[in-house]
């Protein structure tokens, strides 16, 4: 019984996740995004209630940037599962980001992983290092809006250089130049187009 429990619980947080992704959608957020934004954009409302009595609201999310498979990317961010990182991502893009502590409970077939510095080259990413590489995007196999942090670190800096892909990555480690540490820190980062 036990186990169904946790298969339903693992289910209803995946449906969960979908429902803000199709809700997002279909509000026209994701398809909307200004090439224009910055990466600090602040929240806006706008409410468009004279609209021929459509009462529709519209809200702008800061955009992102990160690699996935050697390109840029965009994301934006509405929930994580610890408090630093919502700290951490409400300060840097301006945008409350909600606290979801359930989203570590998600399996890992439901997450992608994502891959974020804590030394090597400075830059925009989170640190203050290179942006963050994700492992696919929108229409990859294996993408999820489900961000699963690992943090990389080094181990010597002088060989630090920006990677771009999750192999790139993969392949660092393999060499002995970086670290890798899981750390259950989900976020919901999906993937956006930025027209």
């Amino acid at each position: 019984m036990k186990q169904t429990f946790t298969y339903n619980k693992s289910i209803f947080a995946i449906v969960v996740a979908l429902s803000a992704i199709v809700t997002l959608l279909s509000s026209g957020v994701a398809q909307g995004q200004d090439s224009n934004l910055s990466q600090n954009e602040p929240l806006k409302s706008t409410d468009n209630s004279t609209n021929g009595g459509n009462d529709i609201t519209f809200i702008s999310i800061p955009v992102e940037k990160g690699y996935v498979n050697g390109n840029l990317s965009y994301f934006i961010s509405t929930d994580a599962s610890e408090e630093r990182i919502v700290s951490s991502v409400t300060n840097t893009t301006k945008f409350d980001v909600n606290y979801a502590p359930t989203l570590s409970n998600t399996s890992e077939i439901a997450r992608q992983q994502g891959f974020v510095f804590t030394n090597g080259i400075l830059g925009n990413g989170t640190f203050d290092h290179q942006l963050p590489v994700a492992s696919a995007t929108s229409g990859d196999e294996g993408y999820s809006p489900l961000f699963e942090i690992n943090y990389v670190k080094w181990n010597n800096e002088s060989q630090a250089r920006i990677l771009k892909s999750a192999a790139d990555i993969m392949d660092a480690q393999a060499k002995g130049e970086l670290s890798i540490e899981k750390s259950n820190v989900i976020i919901n980062s999906p993937a956006v187009k930025i027209k």
